[in-house]
């Protein structure tokens, strides 16, 4: 049987078609897995990427939030700090108030006398002694403060003169040389004893 010329073209044409087909798939598939092998790594590094922004999304939120804590606590700190001390100042004040009162009473004279007792021993060696007082005890009670000084180891060694400063009541001397200087003043009693008050308002405040 003879192949005519139509059909070897025929025939070579659906060769070439076939090759055609065959290679385009071959492309189409090698594209795809291409693709699909890009697709799936692209997707990885998404993922990765989404996990570090959401763990420096974390350790951020948490570091303002540690920062958020520190401010408030300092803050409160601060605004107790504050409320202490001025506490302290309140209380201070009041014991002002009060020794300013303390002085025109009866007590006080007793307090004078015991004060002059422990001058007389702390300057028992000073050949002479001068005392500074309020004015108002100078002029209020400068007899009794004679009398208690001539009754006792201080006796013709003491010079009496007026406070330049404000120091509520009592008083506070020096030698002659100037070398022993103590106070006995009611303000220095109340300002020795603010550290006491302040512990025991730290102590009261720490408590509530």
């Amino acid at each position: 049987m003879s192949v005519s010329v139509e059909d070897k073209i025929e025939l070579f044409r659906n060769i070439i078609f076939k090759d055609i087909e065959e290679t385009a798939y071959d492309r189409r598939h090698k594209a795809a897995e291409g693709f699909n092998q890009n697709k799936d790594r692209l997707l990885q590094e998404v993922e990765i990427r989404k996990n570090q922004i959401m763990q420096e999304a974390e350790k951020k939120a948490e570091k303002e939030k540690q920062q958020l804590i520190a401010k408030t606590k300092s803050q409160g700190q601060h605004r107790l700090l504050e409320k202490r001390q001025q506490s302290i100042n309140e209380i201070t004040e009041m014991l002002i108030r009060k020794a300013d009162s303390f002085v025109s009473e009866e007590g006080y004279k007793e307090y004078l006398a015991a004060s002059l007792k422990k001058a007389a021993v702390d300057f028992e060696n000073a050949a002479s002694v001068q005392f500074a007082f309020t004015k108002r005890d100078l002029r209020t009670l400068k007899g009794f403060i004679e009398q208690e000084i001539a009754s006792g180891e201080l006796k013709d060694r003491c010079q009496l003169r007026e406070s330049e400063k404000n120091i509520i009541g009592s008083f506070y001397a020096e030698d002659e040389k100037r070398e022993i200087q103590a106070d006995y003043t009611l303000r220095s009693l109340i300002e020795e004893n603010r550290e006491l008050i302040g512990s025991s308002i730290y102590r009261r405040l720490d408590e509530v």
